[in-house]
């Protein structure tokens, strides 16, 4: 389908369906909503009835609230779920509020079927700029992703939704999209799980994070041969990074005021590594340098607790000493009374068969990625020390390169499913 077909499909509400959908929230209830779903089809065809389930007890309002349920290592950082999956899709035709329960219905058959917990599945539902502008036809509530350095070209994704999927079993997490997908059983689960009639699947991004799984992964593109990853490291370039003072909390992520309080923004990128040259050119200090700063040794990057000790405020002697500068060093310039800016979730990936990262990053305000991404280009460094260039000797921008970029927004729990698309409320009326 051409994009022009796209625009023309996904153009704004006609009045007759406008006025149907105004009608059914004016009335309410739950009925209206099955109602909505026979009456409001995607281009003229009926939606299934479906069943909308009691929501979970005791789950947070927040979706991106998965810190209570994680596990800690015995300095309090918080271990991540091992396995990630992204599913991406955009909306079919002109959404109504029948949609909104199509989708809802199947994320409440999740919560129903799993422990909010990585034993069990943790999810987020994100919605695009895309969304807003081109579905719904109203102002986003977060710019869309740009370029964030002169030595990168990302293609900018423009997918409506994008669900984000989180657990420690992987046969889960395929399973799950299985059944979304395909409408596939899914052991466990008993309700309504296909939104293939209201949402068009484009790509899934898959991935792990934890000590081995990395390792047990490193023979494809972009790794050396001689296994260089370390059996203990919990990511391709060896070192830890999820230590709980060099990350946001989720309630400094969390929005505050407005439309989605309780929400929060995420940015997701798609990197391809090249560690080759990581792991043959340089020296185990070497790589230590370009990770946190020239000023740390190995030994105490081996014994780091809760934080990566690269003080910013030692990025003068790194330039105009070491002609390094470290990737812990210039991010930890971007804080906020001495606290991270975002909250990673970011997991490798061996997508298409290449070493890669998928870098979900959630933060209050787009706005806040931006700086902590541009303090890592070290704009001044390079002006500096000749020796410093955009990605020479500059933390580890030489091995990563962004293939792809996109701004999301995770409206709370309560209205994940189509926000500020009218009539939704009726539809989803308990």
């Amino acid at each position: 389908m051409s994009e022009a077909d796209r625009a023309r499909g996904r153009a704004g509400l006609t009045r007759r369906r406008f006025l149907i959908g105004a009608s059914a929230v004016a009335a309410g209830g739950a009925a209206i909503g099955v109602g909505l779903e026979r009456a409001l089809g995607q281009n003229g065809k009926s939606l299934p009835a479906v069943a909308l389930p009691a929501p979970a007890p005791g789950l947070p309002g927040s979706q991106h609230a998965w810190g209570a349920t994680l596990s800690a290592d015995r300095y309090g950082n918080t271990i991540a779920p091992r396995f990630d999956r992204l599913l991406l899709f955009d909306v079919n035709g002109n959404p109504t509020p029948g949609y909104a329960r199509v989708l809802e219905a199947a994320l409440r058959t999740l919560e129903r079927a799993f422990p909010w917990s990585p034993s069990g599945l943790l999810f987020t539902a994100g919605w695009s700029p895309d969304y807003f502008e081109r579905v719904l036809r109203v102002s986003s509530p977060i710019p869309r992703a740009r370029r964030l350095s002169d030595f990168e070209l990302p293609t900018i994704d423009t997918y409506d939704l994008c669900l984000h999927f989180a657990s420690n079993d992987e046969q889960r997490l395929a399973a799950v999209e299985a059944a979304l997908i395909h409408g596939a059983p899914l052991p466990g689960a008993s309700g309504h799980l296909d939104i293939s009639r209201v949402l068009t699947w484009r790509e899934t991004r898959t991935g792990f994070t934890g000590a081995g799984l990395p390792a047990a992964r490193q023979h494809v593109g972009g790794i050396p041969a001689g296994d260089p990853v370390p059996r203990s490291a919990p990511l391709f370039m060896g070192f830890k990074s999820n230590l709980k003072r060099n990350q946001a909390s989720e309630d400094a992520v969390t929005i505050a005021a407005g439309p989605f309080a309780g929400g929060t923004t995420m940015h997701v990128s798609y990197m391809r590594l090249r560690l080759d040259s990581w792991y043959r050119d340089l020296s185990h200090r070497e790589r230590v340098a370009r990770m946190y700063a020239p000023q740390v040794t190995p030994r105490e990057a081996a014994h780091f607790t809760t934080d990566a000790k690269s003080d910013p405020n030692l990025l003068d002697q790194a330039i105009t000493r070491y002609g390094v500068v470290g990737h812990a060093q210039t991010s930890a310039r971007a804080r906020r009374a001495g606290k991270p800016l975002i909250l990673r979730r970011d997991f490798n990936t061996v997508d298409s068969g290449q070493a890669g990262l998928h870098f979900v990053a959630l933060q209050r305000a787009i706005e806040d990625f931006v700086t902590t991404r541009t303090a890592m280009n070290a704009a001044s460094a390079q002006l500096r020390n000749p020796a410093i260039t955009g990605t020479v000797n500059n933390g580890i921008n030489e091995f990563m390169f962004v293939l792809k970029r996109a701004n999301y927004i995770l409206p709370p729990r309560s209205d994940r499913s189509f926000p500020l698309l009218p009539g939704r409320a009726g539809t989803l009326a308990e």
